[in-house]
């Protein structure tokens, strides 16, 4: 008897927005990277709180382990992006599966002491339902997104400043159109090939000048906790001291030093900047693998922001 077909994997499978209008969730995928340290700088310099997806293939290397430790340990939730080794299910057992992801989560766990719950799939992947099948039954959440920033297009620091106006510019159509804020979800890449940390600052600002609240993705869904308890079995969540609703949750941001860009808050205007608040060099080897994925990377294709108001 042949197996039965998984059934398609639909956009509505995935998280793409926040539950609160207003609030906005900046998620950077493959990483860590060079460019991490340089974005957990600005991160720090604007009190802001981000989520990034780690590769738990570039845990081998010590200095990428350090950096995504340090992400951690500064406030940042961390996540998890898989790819399946041949990117593709093909001759491979639901349980063979199921161990891949496993190890790459206890990679994870090893540094940072918790099991990551939020995942995005390499693109890839999703081509794949069966892989994205076996996912949510081992109780992953997956992950999309409402607002690509684009950062692989403006990918140099002179075209920084355009990766900025995607958001001024939906952020100010948002306004003209319903007169009141959405709720966002951003894809980015945390890969030396992109401009998401070039762009950072003035992506931070123009958040700032529209009167957006910078949540991790725990903030932008109220979730207390947004870490496994095991990386197969689906057997519940944990939070830690960092988590939405714990004593030590913080979002929000602070406007930061961006070489004098000075981001429009569009025909809607701003209504008041937010506050931090609480409660609520690579070896040459692996430069040279971390290009070639970021140059393989065959991006999702935009949703427009209207779909998830």
């Amino acid at each position: 008897m042949a197996a039965a077909q998984s059934p398609s994997i639909n956009w509505g499978d995935f998280l793409t927005s926040c539950q609160t209008p207003g609030q906005i969730a900046l998620t950077y995928s493959e990483g860590p990277s060079e460019a991490t340290m340089e974005m957990l700088q600005t991160l720090k310099e604007a009190q802001a709180k981000v989520t990034f997806f780690t590769n738990a293939t570039w845990l081998q290397y010590m200095q990428y382990a350090g950096v995504t430790r340090h992400a951690y340990m500064d406030g940042h939730l961390i996540a998890m992006t898989y790819r399946l080794p041949s990117d593709t299910t093909k001759g491979m057992t639901n349980n063979e599966i199921k161990e891949d992801i496993g190890r790459a989560s206890r990679t994870i766990q090893d540094l940072i002491g918790v099991y990551p719950k939020y995942m995005k799939v390499h693109e890839a992947s999703l081509k794949d339902p069966r892989l994205l099948d076996i996912v949510r039954t081992m109780g992953y959440r997956l992950v999309g997104f409402n607002l690509d920033e684009y950062d692989y297009k403006y990918n140099t620091m002179d075209k920084s400043g355009q990766i900025a106006e995607v958001y001024n510019s939906v952020f100010s159509n948002q306004q003209e159109a319903y007169g009141r804020k959405a709720s966002y979800i951003v894809t980015g890449y945390d890969v030396p090939t992109t401009g998401a940390a070039a762009a950072l600052p003035k992506v931070v600002n123009t958040i700032n000048a529209h009167g957006y609240d910078m949540v991790r993705l725990d903030g932008c869904t109220n979730d207390k906790y947004p870490y496994k308890k095991d990386p197969i079995k689906d057997n519940g969540y944990v939070g830690d001291s960092k988590s939405f609703g714990a004593q030590e949750y913080r979002h929000g941001q602070v406007n930061v030093n961006a070489n004098n860009y000075i981001p429009s808050a569009g025909k809607g205007g701003a209504d008041g900047a937010s506050k931090g608040t609480t409660g609520g060099d690579r070896l040459a080897s692996s430069a040279a693998k971390m290009t070639a994925v970021a140059s393989t990377l065959i991006v999702v294709p935009v949703v427009f922001c209207s779909l998830f108001l």
